[in-house]
């Protein structure tokens, strides 16, 4: 328990600065809430309106009667159709693919093929 005080007499000098501007400052709050309260928020013509946070219930209107029609009956959703149907389109047969590394080695490997059989043909 000793040590408890001491530690509290030592925290009391050590931060004795502090602790004074605080209660300062917390009097100074309190006095400027006073003088606001005193003068501003004390005008007796002073009405505050509501906070309107969404707008004001409409009544529902009723469709208006006219002649005698035949109800139709509601559907809530179309009725699902039984095909199968592909997960993506196929690709046109004459469709080349985007060109990528090994295709051009591949190109590279075949130009070269056809131009030795060139060659070889010429000779």
């Amino acid at each position: 328990m000793f040590l408890f005080v001491l530690l509290a007499i030592l925290l009391l000098v050590l931060f004795w600065q502090y602790i004074l501007a605080g209660l300062g400052l917390w009097v100074l709050v309190l006095i400027t809430r006073a003088v606001i309260n005193w003068t501003l928020a004390d005008q007796r013509n002073y009405r505050r309106e509501p906070v309107h946070t969404r707008p004001s219930a409409r009544p529902v209107q009723a469709r208006p009667a006219t002649r005698a029609v035949q109800a139709r009956p509601v559907q809530a959703r179309p009725a699902a159709q039984l095909k199968p149907m592909p997960s993506r389109e196929l690709p046109v047969p004459a469709y080349l693919p985007r060109w990528t590394a090994s295709r051009r080695l591949d190109a590279g490997r075949e130009h070269a093929q056809w131009q030795m059989k060139f060659d070889n043909a010429a000779q």
